[in-house]
């Protein structure tokens, strides 16, 4: 409003939205361009997204919050023993939190899970990513690491 950019919707407005359309208004004979020109990416930038996705991917920690079972926690032989969760993490799951915490989108077939993660702890998941896209020295594959906590 200070730049008058927006005005309340009342009368003594119009005249003044009037005089600015007259004073904008383009000149007769030459037409606005109106054709959007959309810029197809090409392979090589496809290429350097997907390197940075990776890199982001391997570099990150995802951290997740599960509710435990207590049940079973009061129930287990020892302190060393792990804490299970009430409902496991499933491929679907670390899918939809990494698209929400690291910003990339990944799909199922990228991870491989072969079961689902259902005790607290830290882990690292294997990534199945095209093999044109380079490893950083001294890794042999990508990694997700996978931190699960309890509430």
């Amino acid at each position: 409003m200070p730049k008058l950019l927006a005005v309340p919707n009342i009368d003594k407005f119009a005249h003044l939205i009037s005089e600015q359309r007259k004073i904008c208004k383009p000149i007769e004979g030459e037409e606005e361009q109106k054709d959007v020109i959309v810029i197809k990416e090409s392979k090589k930038d496809m290429m350097k997204e997907y390197e940075r996705a990776a890199l982001r991917l391997d570099k990150a920690k995802l951290v997740l919050r599960r509710l435990i079972d207590v049940q079973k926690a009061k129930a287990r032989a020892s302190k060393d023993d792990p804490l299970e969760l009430r409902s496991p993490v499933t491929k679907d799951a670390l899918v939809a939190e990494v698209a929400r915490q690291l910003c990339v989108n990944i799909a199922p077939e990228n991870l491989h899970l072969p079961v689902p993660l259902a005790t607290l702890g830290e882990y690292e998941v294997p990534l199945r990513l095209p093999r044109s896209i380079p490893l950083p020295e001294g890794k042999l594959n990508w990694t997700l690491k996978v931190k699960i906590r309890s509430r």
